[in-house]
């Protein structure tokens, strides 16, 4: 008896909007803990790490769940995940975790900058919101990495690895984005290429160590570098790219012009790693043999989200440092104008 099945390919379910939050969200954890790191362990005492660190959180943390919102199509959605709470379900325990993560982050990054700008050290308070904000990213880690890894239609998602591979992902570009940052700040660079070039090495083991498994996901994984070779080389690429980069950086400190290139290998790795993982793996099929074809369209659901969301950070970015800057100079001069009436 022959049986004939009919199929035909099927939609896209998640959008780059999706792409632009596991982007951001992850940038925002891995700084959130960069700082936390120099908080517990780093004897220098204010951190110029750690606010740089948390002032590229602190902007990621704003961009993400706007990215969120955007990929659930209709905002009256999030409100669902509050009036009908799902314990076994990872996304309504992600409208929780993520509210309180944005919440603590902003409220460190407060509380630093208080504390920098009008000399109060106040190291109990920054050392309870540098581990509450730890923990919380930890938990956002969690929540966001599983909610992919638990779907079993996709072999290629359904493995305890992805979420380590997503966050050393990200975790790997917060050095070249912080020497970015304090690009006139030179004597940094030999201990930031240290990070990279931990933080690399912890990302290709992981993803080896995936990718001999036996098992679906490690399968799927194999045989999907071998159908796409010229996808699943640019990820290699650029992490030998940057491999290259740390290794000189340890040896002398880079030029600005190398500095702004490795800022955007770094970025351009941790991006790609969330698009082939998230949406062309949505193309390969599921229960039959037909692939799911996708080109990006150029509107909101396309390229407009992801230029948007990159143009929103960085006019984030140039506000707080600028704001930052502002504030340093009011902040001076009401002190000189206090010390003149003193002596007068």
């Amino acid at each position: 008896m022959i049986r004939e099945i009919l199929a035909r390919p099927q939609d896209i379910a998640w959008l780059p909007w999706a792409v632009q939050y596991f982007f951001f969200i992850g940038l925002a954890c891995s700084a959130v803990l960069f700082a936390g790191c120099q908080r517990a362990f780093s004897r220098q005492q204010p951190n110029v790490l750690e606010f740089a660190a948390l002032m590229i959180a602190v902007t990621a943390v704003i961009v993400a769940p706007l990215a969120l919102n955007a990929d659930l199509h209709q905002p009256a959605r999030v409100w669902h995940f509050y009036a009908h709470f799902t314990p076994w379900s990872w996304m309504s325990w992600g409208s929780l975790f993520l509210p309180l993560f944005s919440v603590l982050v902003v409220t460190y990054f407060m509380a630093l900058t208080y504390s920098r700008l009008w000399g109060k050290t106040l190291p109990r308070l920054l050392a309870a919101l540098a581990w509450l904000s730890a923990l919380s990213a930890v938990s956002i880690l969690l929540y966001t990495g599983r909610e992919v890894s638990v779907l079993r239609a996709q072999p290629l998602w359904f493995s305890l690895w992805l979420p380590l591979v997503i966050f050393l992902s990200a975790w790997q570009a917060i050095p070249p984005l912080l020497a970015l940052w304090l690009w006139r700040k030179p004597q940094y660079q030999l201990t930031l290429a240290h990070w990279q070039f931990i933080n690399l090495g912890a990302l290709v083991g992981v993803t080896l160590i995936w990718a001999s498994g036996n098992n679906p996901s490690a399968q799927a994984l194999r045989d999907w570098s071998v159908q796409s070779p010229i996808l699943a080389t640019i990820p290699v690429v650029l992490w030998l790219l940057l491999l290259g980069l740390a290794v000189v950086n340890k040896a002398k400190n880079l030029s600005t012009l190398m500095i702004v290139i490795q800022g955007g290998i770094a970025l351009s790795l941790c991006w790609s790693v969330r698009w082939l993982l998230l949406m062309q793996t949505q193309t390969l099929p599921k229960f039959n043999i037909l692939a799911n074809p996708y080109s990006l369209p150029p509107g909101s659901e396309g390229l407009l989200a992801i230029v948007g969301t990159f143009g929103l950070w960085i006019a984030l970015m140039i506000a707080a440092r600028e704001g930052i800057r502002w504030l340093q100079h009011k902040v001076s001069d009401g002190k000189l104008f206090k010390g003149e009436m003193r002596h007068g």
